[in-house]
């Protein structure tokens, strides 16, 4: 997959939720993302990009994104600012200190950027796998600022890191991600819960008949081999999540993940995952949340 499709796919929000959900009907965790420190390594004056690492900067590729979100955890905060910086491989900040090695562009602001989330919420970037610094496990700096003003200053760490044990996970829970190995590199998701109110968006249209219960239909076709209608009700506006799942329960893609008005709404899936590659043929299932509303449908695709 190339670097420049995957920041397409991320910007539109589609990786919003974990890369393998603990259950597949499992409700979301609306714990705040909690605070850490600043560190010595930040300016204010880092460029708006999502590719923070030079092509040729030592060290494994990795891809973050995730979404920024209320204090419900559901509705999300457009426009926010999501800050980033890290260290080198071998964990060096390259632009503050001398380093051996890295920062092969003598770039004054390397492995460091700030992005502003989609409609969705969503953030994404591109870098490498931090290295060690300073005797603490591997990890991203992020400052937060939304369009409201809050500021909010966190770190994410990753799961399977020797130097973290049970007390390091009871002290930063929910903010250390798992990764997965893909085309290309690595991948996690980093989703990010502010402390801020939220109002949720979207106005029930009168034209539009409003169903008298939830539900999710039967996708036609069914079986397809280029790309299928999945239709769903909901009868009040509010929070939607939409999903593509395999048969094992693994999560393939977000259709959608967003607030959206009550009524009929349609969408088309063209059998592609979160990453943009095609998926194979067999067996899937589409799953339909919101508010106390889930359901499941089957849906074969054969190629």
């Amino acid at each position: 997959m190339k670097r420049r499709k995957f920041l397409k796919i991320s910007a539109l929000g589609t990786l919003a939720t974990g890369i393998v959900p603990a259950t597949l009907l499992g409700s979301r965790d609306c714990d705040l993302t909690s605070a850490d420190i600043l560190g010595p390594f930040w300016d204010e004056n880092h460029p708006y990009r999502t590719l923070l690492a030079h092509a040729d900067e030592p060290g494994t590729r990795i891809f973050i994104s995730g979404t920024v979100t209320t204090n419900d955890c559901e509705i999300p905060i457009q426009d926010a600012i999501v800050d980033v910086w890290h260290a080198d491989d071998v964990g060096c900040y390259t632009v503050f200190q001398e380093c051996d090695t890295g920062n092969p562009g003598e770039d004054p602001y390397n492995l460091t950027g700030q992005m502003l989330t989609n409609e969705n919420g969503g953030y994404s970037f591109e870098s490498i796998w931090p290295g060690y610094y300073g005797g603490r496990p591997k990890h991203f700096h992020y400052k937060i600022t939304t369009p409201a003003g809050l500021e909010h200053v966190t770190q994410c760490y990753f799961v399977g890191d020797p130097q973290i044990d049970e007390s390091w996970e009871e002290q930063h829970a929910g903010r250390i991600i798992p990764l997965e190995e893909g085309e290309g590199g690595l991948y996690g998701i980093f989703d990010i819960f502010m402390n801020e109110e939220g109002e949720q968006v979207g106005v029930d249209d009168p034209h539009t008949p409003i169903p008298s219960k939830a539900f999710l239909n039967n996708n036609y076709p069914n079986p397809f081999n280029n790309s299928t209608e999945i239709e769903f009700g909901i009868i009040r506006a509010g929070y939607v999540s939409l999903a593509i799942y395999d048969v094992s329960g693994k999560w393939v893609t977000n259709l959608l993940d967003k607030t959206v008005a009550s009524g009929t709404h349609l969408f088309t899936w063209g059998g592609i995952d979160a990453f943009g590659k095609s998926v194979p043929s067999g067996s899937y299932l589409v799953v339909l949340k919101s508010g106390g509303f889930t359901g499941s449908k089957k849906i074969m695709l054969l190629k």
